[in-house]
């Protein structure tokens, strides 16, 4: 097995810290811990962040390398525009940069692994990727998006890409709604890809200047690996809680687990592997009671109560389901 680099990006604030050392974690319980002394030695966790001093606090011992994130190098990351995500594309290139002989996953703060990742480690090669999941035809993008007055950043990007020219490894390439937008929150790359990332600034830098969309670096990605590579999902194994409702619940979950234990070093793998497992289950059943509340508000009765019956019938004694669909309903 080829070395591995496990990439995370994490600055701003303590939450984003917290959700950063619980992902750790969760790799530690599901990826180190289940797998030998010699695949030990073939991963490494990378953190790119502000502030090294609050994860050294709180991981003491864990074996993680720190690279800190100075206010030039920030802004050095967004080539003088305003998008945020561009750093994602940065740090990418960089740790290629440094370990030119790693494979890289790079999984978001606002993840966690839940199952044993076999895929992930086992099968890299030039012509296989992973990302977290397959979300939707590029088409379905505008209604999906005007849904939460969203759908003008589809639009734009749509009429941008149209009948429109794209250069990917020195070859041209055309995008079209019948392409699909993949989630990146994880992004497993071989080292053979770091001569696409150029390719990824470029569609990137192009996408948000044409559209101003804020998904353009996953569009980026997302096209360029399905062009190059075949597409695995992470899905089964990784959960990505990016919804704003789902990261006030982790947030609060994950805070009450590190303030309960003195030092992280003391919590035992096999609790964090029963947290994670329970964890995806209520990020699911969220997402689901989300979807109801949203149609219920929005008079969408039939949908809304086909999911409120779903969401009622995973978890029939839970109290706060039936009051936030009763609330959606008279609201």
């Amino acid at each position: 097995m080829n070395t591995k680099n496990i990439v995370l990006l994490s600055y701003g604030n303590e939450s984003e810290y917290l959700r950063a050392i619980f992902c750790i974690l969760s790799i530690s319980s599901w990826v180190l811990s289940e797998n030998s002394a010699i695949q030990k030695s073939k991963i490494k966790i990378i953190v790119y962040t502000d502030n090294p001093q609050f994860f050294k606090k709180h991981l003491g011992s864990y074996n993680v390398e720190y690279y800190l994130l100075t206010p030039a190098l920030m802004e050095e990351m967004l080539a003088k525009t305003t998008y945020i995500h561009r750093r994602k594309v940065f740090v990418i290139d960089l740790t290629f940069k440094h370990y030119p002989e790693c494979d890289l996953i790079f999984i978001d703060t606002d993840t966690f692994f839940y199952a044993p990742p076999g895929a992930l480690l086992d099968e890299f090669s030039a012509g296989k990727s992973f990302m977290h999941q397959r979300e939707y035809q590029l088409d379905d993008a505008v209604e999906k998006f005007a849904s939460f007055n969203q759908g003008h950043f589809p639009t734009a990007f749509l009429k941008h890409i149209k009948n429109r020219k794209f250069v990917i490894g020195d070859k041209d390439e055309r995008f079209s709604g019948k392409d699909y937008c993949w989630n990146s929150g994880v992004l497993g790359l071989s080292r053979e890809f770091a001569s696409y990332l150029p390719d990824v600034f470029k569609l990137t830098d192009d996408f948000y200047k044409h559209s101003e969309w804020f998904i353009s670096e996953q569009l980026a990605f997302g096209l360029t690996l399905q062009r190059k590579t075949k597409v695995q999902s992470t899905d089964g194994y990784i959960a990505h809680y990016w919804g704003k409702r789902q990261k006030i619940l982790l947030d609060t979950l994950i805070k009450e687990v590190l303030q309960e234990k003195a030092a992280v070093e003391l919590i035992d793998s096999d609790y964090i592997r029963t947290l994670t497992v329970k964890w995806q289950n209520d990020i699911l059943n969220d997402l689901i009671l989300e979807q109801a509340v949203i149609s219920l508000e929005q008079n969408y009765w039939l949908y809304g109560f086909k999911k409120a019956l779903q969401v009622i019938l995973k978890d029939p004694f839970n109290s706060g389901i039936y009051r936030q669909l009763f609330e959606a309903v008279v609201a």
